[in-house]
């Protein structure tokens, strides 16, 4: 599977390399190229867990990549886009990351076709492009949240002016059909009916956004689909519906901030609601503030993520056969690999612009876990974790 992804990325690279290319020799002055590059550093203080990816020695890719982007207008109302991104984390799938076509038949509205970013939080867009927000990285509590960042499909941008006054309308439609990773593996998925709706509220220093989005997945997991399908043919349903990987996902956000030259206030709030036992509610959100003092900021962030679960009583009775036996301590053992988790993050961090398209930046993040850690999101115990580390991470950003 690795070796046949691998094949699909490089022609990815091949074909948009000769895409360019061609367009370049033919209309030098219709095509832009860009990019953006991140190398980061990192090292965890405990040997017992792993965070982001990292663990109890210096690693240079958990977060590094390299980002490609072709550009081409046909005419002032018609373009499209392509960016091919290289990541060195395993959480993470290198490829094609853009390839839509831009309709622009006024100032005022865009459509994009193609694939994109789902526009699920304010930074959405630049997730990869550590040049575009102080920290070294995104508020991990937060950002986690959302399981996918792509979806094909059609989005429409509607902008204008009034006095102060900046508003900004947003909707979109389509699908996805990838793998999304979890600390414990890679997991197939599809969502339909994937659509979202936002606005965006600027007046002088002052930004707002809420934004709405829901879909209908179908998560492939083998052995859990096995046990679903064997207690729904035996008669318990309701149990069968809990294991249920597949259903309807809601989600909601809602953002905050303030800035000036000398300072920023910047927060997020958001919450996923899943209709299946299995898929969790997840409440989270992040403040943070800091100070610029060109050619350097300081920051502090705080960010938290509580993961629940509606956890159904064992319906299946113990004492009347082997077999139901059997079963029902199967089934308690898949509940018991979905527990609540609740994690914390606390971060200080600088940043010095060394020059206008290159950033240098440190940061360290005290990270805290309640009781139990399900393993499946940013931290995970290796064992005897007592619930609290600290990430120390250098980076490099750069744009050009």
């Amino acid at each position: 599977m690795n070796h046949r992804i691998l094949h699909v990325n490089l022609a990815c690279c091949l074909i948009l390399l000769g895409w360019a290319t061609t367009l370049h020799a033919n209309s030098q002055d219709k095509l832009q190229f860009s990019g953006f590059a991140r190398v980061v550093m990192g090292y965890l203080d405990d040997e017992n867990a792993e965070y982001v990816g990292y663990d109890n020695s210096l690693s240079f890719d958990q977060q590094s990549l390299l980002g490609l982007q072709a550009d081409y207008t046909f005419n002032e109302t018609l373009s499209v886009t392509g960016q091919l991104v290289g990541h060195t984390g395993a959480q993470r799938s290198s490829g094609l990351e853009w390839l839509y076509l831009t309709y622009k038949p006024s100032n005022a509205l865009q459509i994009k076709m193609g694939k994109q970013r789902i526009p699920f939080f304010n930074y959405s867009d630049s997730l990869d492009v550590g040049f575009a927000y102080p920290w070294l990285t995104l508020p991990q509590q937060f950002y986690d949240t959302a399981f996918f960042s792509t979806f094909e499909g059609v989005l429409a941008n509607y902008e204008f002016t009034a006095n102060d006054w900046i508003i900004n309308y947003e909707g979109y439609w389509g699908r996805y059909d990838d793998k999304f990773y979890l600390s414990s593996g890679e997991i197939d998925a599809q969502v339909s009916g994937l659509f979202g709706v936002n606005a965006n509220v600027g007046y002088k220093d002052w930004t707002f956004r809420a934004s709405y989005n829901q879909g209908n997945t179908d998560i492939e997991l083998a052995e859990v689909t096995q046990l679903s399908g064997l207690l729904r043919s035996i008669g318990f349903t309701d149990s069968a519906d809990w294991l249920n990987p597949s259903g309807r996902i809601q989600f909601y956000q809602l953002s905050a901030n303030y800035e000036n030259l000398n300072y920023f206030v910047r927060s997020e709030i958001a919450k996923m609601v899943g209709e299946t036992g299995i898929v969790p509610d997840i409440d989270s959100f992040y403040i943070s503030a800091g100070y610029n003092f060109y050619p350097y900021t300081v920051y502090i962030s705080y960010s938290k993520r509580d993961i629940s679960y509606d956890h159904l009583d064992n319906e299946i009775p113990f004492g009347v056969s082997t077999e139901l036996d059997f079963l029902a301590s199967a089934y308690n053992s898949v509940l018991a690999s979905f527990p609540d988790d609740n994690t914390n993050g606390t971060k200080i961090g600088i940043r010095w612009d060394w020059q206008p398209n290159v950033a240098l930046k440190g940061e360290m993040t005290l990270v805290k876990a309640g009781d139990s850690i399900s393993n499946d999101f940013a931290l995970k115990d290796l064992g005897n974790f007592d619930g609290s580390a600290i990430l120390y991470q250098l980076g490099l950003e750069w744009v050009f």
